[in-house]
């Protein structure tokens, strides 16, 4: 029994040192149309914008951005990824949507505001 729970011990801390050296920096939110992403990363205060490529003519994404204390911003325009470092205040909201630009149609269409602690 005792060398079962030593073995689970072990395997478990090598584990989370395998997959926690590795692991990739992930969005602390986002938001997403059919067009592109919106992320944003508090480590670093990262918006990053991705459009994806497979509509062309002219079509580009970009992402809003608000927080809680009053800032306001864009990142874009791109027609394939951006990253933008906006520098917000620590321990408060930001608030973000990616929009895109539909070519010649001159519409815009934004996905869902979503909202991280900074």
């Amino acid at each position: 029994m005792k060398l079962l729970r030593t073995l689970a011990i072990s395997g478990a801390a090598t584990l989370a040192l395998v997959f926690g050296a590795t692991a990739p920096a992930s969005a602390d939110t986002y938001s997403y149309n059919d067009y592109g992403t919106a992320d944003y990363r508090s480590n670093g205060d990262y918006v990053i914008v991705t459009h994806w490529d497979e509509y062309p003519g002219g079509w580009s994404s970009y992402a809003e951005w608000y927080t809680s204390y009053g800032r306001t911003g864009t990142c874009g325009e791109t027609d394939y990824i951006l990253t933008c470092n906006e520098d917000v205040a620590e321990n408060r909201y930001i608030t973000i949507r990616i929009c895109t630009r539909v070519g010649s149609l001159g519409n815009t269409v934004c996905g869902d505001w979503a909202t991280s602690r900074t």
